[in-house]
């Protein structure tokens, strides 16, 4: 490839927390920064940092970020001579790579041809083969019918893995442990895969249960120099994807090590790599021997904790070599000091399957102190939507050894706060706290394996249940206009000087309310919980009880109330007496069960349709948000009675996607 004569405006293409971490590279290199925008990301803080911003169309991404036409139009009106990609949407893509070329722009990453034979996990795998890598046994034939890959299946034995060849985070990938389920999964990987990446080919390995998951990253430059930057661990996964990374991989005997990323280097260059790229690595169980998984050419979400221990700027350099400069370090020179991890926060409730949550951040504090970073994407006020991926922020967290950055990372967790949406905070500190992490035996199965029935929010004590009735009051109280104002829950109870009383529902439990000002009596089930100097401003709750004070933040969406103190969240939900008299069942107008949509997405499938027949559990639609595909199943038995849904429509939390009749002899 010819190099570059210089590089003066980069337009990253992309968005977020990747999308600022680029702005403050081009600012350290004195570069000029350009952010291309969607409708849904207009106010958000990477558009308001860079020096220039270039709207490129509706939320959807396949209208905005991943619209080649349109932000090659916006380089061009904006007068970039450079595209950033980032990662995720067009990072991994040879053909915009060959656009950017063909439009006089240079796209910072590898070349077209690298990204094409790299980005297929087939090709890769051939590559690395080649180059004498071990690799794990699988299938990756041209032959991709249902019964191809059946046979090849029962080749390589249950368990297995599907995986999408063009892509990775997770998106196209199925775990499959028998023969059974094998025919639903292949047509789920590749549905997911085809709408994730544009191409449903895929592959079968053999699953190596409770292997680590280590990544070593390179770096190679224009001038036929490859280098390893040293390897992270990146085991704690759930549904396939990182939550956890952590630099160096703890564990790895040095020969172990020195053989990866030995093989890391020469795999790059057999193919002439040439920029920063990722080479994925499965080790065995008992640590004895890895295999290649797959070649990741561009940056990662977690090249932050290669940074905090090389103390390299791994944006920078990789600016630098597409600007033709070579690598200004030999291999010698590339020393690992410390360890770091990188904790994933994500607007998620990981109790509910790791749903993706949408609202509006209200309030937004990040931890500070020695070794301490956050990448983050939003800020207080963000809107948080369904058309993106739900990380909303990266906390980076350095020590001098193991132990020291562990407990680091769960401190600064404790005071990173964010208000008005649920997040995986309380997950994450749950996952650093297992003993097999803390001792480094964790493993691509650690979060199944601690949680088989699924991760749980902590259960409410009667303290927080008295807490979240007094935070619901201290809000109805302050919404009374004037002394005979909406009362809702109240009842005066005169004469004068007596406290006032009010009555709310937790489930269908009764709670009272003894309201003295300053000072509240929460009694339930026989118990009183005395709480004085109550106060409730701008989200925060603050009381005393029994010689200790209390400050909790407080989130409210309808009668739900999520708590958080020190890390640790907890939802009630906290009915006024006219709520708990309300009409609240859920059912039609053919007396069946609704099906609502747990969040706002995109459906992708239907799967039945009015007058079926279906049994519990049976797959009904589809959704879509964030990236992410879910089914949403029949809550009972019956018949669908109504279905307002189509492929292709958007629809917003709590929308009714299909009605169902009870079939005779069932319950509602």
């Amino acid at each position: 490839m010819s190099v570059p004569a210089s590089i003066t405006r980069i337009l990253i293409a992309n968005r977020g927390e990747i999308g600022r971490r680029i702005v403050r590279a081009c600012r350290n290199l004195g570069l000029e920064a350009v952010a291309v925008y969607s409708d849904a990301d207009r106010d958000a803080p990477f558009v308001r940092e860079a020096d220039c911003a270039v709207p490129i169309g509706p939320a959807p991404a396949v209208e905005s970020y991943l619209n080649r036409k349109r932000i090659l139009e916006a380089a061009r009106l904006s007068g970039a001579d450079a595209i950033h990609p980032g990662y995720g949407f067009l990072a991994e893509n040879a053909d915009f790579a060959e656009a950017c070329a063909e439009a006089g722009l240079t796209f910072i990453g590898p070349s077209p041809e690298i990204i094409r034979r790299m980005g297929s996990k087939i090709e890769a795998k051939r590559l690395a083969a080649e180059a004498g890598v071990p690799i794990v046994p699988g299938y990756d034939g041209a032959e991709q019918s249902v019964e191809a890959l059946a046979e090849a299946a029962e080749e390589v034995g249950f368990p297995l893995l599907l995986k999408a060849s063009a892509g990775g985070g997770g998106r196209g990938m199925r775990v499959v442990r028998t023969a059974a389920d094998l025919a639903c999964e292949i047509r789920a990987a590749r549905r997911e895969a085809e709408s994730a990446f544009g191409d449903g080919t895929l592959l079968v390995e053999r699953r190596i249960e409770n292997g680590r998951h280590v990544e070593a990253q390179i770096a190679g430059d224009r001038h036929g120099t490859v280098l390893h930057l040293f390897e992270r661990d990146c085991s704690p996964q759930r549904n396939n994807q990182k939550v956890i990374e952590e630099a160096p991989a703890p564990g790895l005997a040095p020969e172990l090590r020195a053989a990866m990323l030995d093989s890391a280097v020469k795999l790059a260059e057999s193919v002439g790599y040439d920029s920063l790229g990722t080479v994925e690595f499965l080790v065995e169980p008992d640590r004895s021997a890895f295999h290649f998984l797959e070649m990741n050419t561009r940056l990662q979400v977690e090249h932050p904790v290669t940074e905090m221990v090389t103390g390299m700027d791994l944006v920078e350099l990789q600016i630098r070599i597409a600007r033709g400069e070579p690598l200004p370090f030999t291999q010698a020179d590339v020393a690992c000091a410390g360890h770091a991890f990188e904790l994933r926060i994500a607007a998620e409730d990981p109790a509910e399957s790791y749903r993706p949550e949408t609202g509006r951040i209200v309030r937004y504090e990040e931890p500070e102190g020695e070794g301490i970073r956050v990448d983050s994407g939003v800020e207080a006020g963000s809107v948080v939507g369904h058309h993106y991926d739900s990380m909303l922020s990266k906390l980076i967290v350095r020590g001098g050894d193991r132990e020291a950055a562990l407990k680091a990372a769960v401190a600064a967790l404790k005071r990173f706060r964010i208000d008005g949406i649920g997040t995986n905070r309380a997950f994450l500190r749950d996952l650093l706290e297992l003993p097999d992490m803390i001792a480094g035996r964790h493993h691509t199965g650690s979060i199944a394996e601690a949680f088989p029935d699924g991760w749980q929010a902590p259960s409410p004590t009667p303290l927080d249940e008295a807490l979240a009735v007094a935070a619901r009051h201290l809000d109805a109280r302050g919404q009374i206009n004037g002394p005979w104002g909406s009362l809702g829950a109240w009842r005066v109870t005169a004469p004068a000087g007596r406290p006032a009383e009010a009555v709310y529902f937790i489930g269908e439990r009764p709670v009272t309310v003894e309201d003295r000002g300053c000072s509240l009596t929460v009694a339930a089930d026989g118990e009183r919980i005395a709480l004085d100097h109550v106060n409730l401003s701008d989200g925060v709750l603050t009381a005393e009880h029994e010689g200790l004070r209390h400050t909790i933040a407080v989130d409210r969406t309808g009668p739900v109330l999520l708590l958080e103190a020190d890390g640790r969240q907890v939802r009630i939900e906290v009915r006024t007496l006219e709520e708990a008299h309300a009409d609240t069942n859920r059912h039609g107008p053919a007396g069946g069960p609704i099906l609502h949509a747990p969040m706002p997405g995109q459906v992708i499938e239907v799967r039945v349709s009015e007058g079926d027949e279906v049994d519990a559990g049976a797959p009904v639609v589809v959704l879509e948000a964030m990236k992410l595909m879910q089914t949403l199943a029949a809550p009972m038995a019956g018949r669908i009675d109504s279905l307002p849904v189509k492929p292709g429509m958007t629809v917003e939390a709590g929308a009714v996607i299909a009605v169902i009749a009870p079939r005779e002899g069932t319950d509602e």
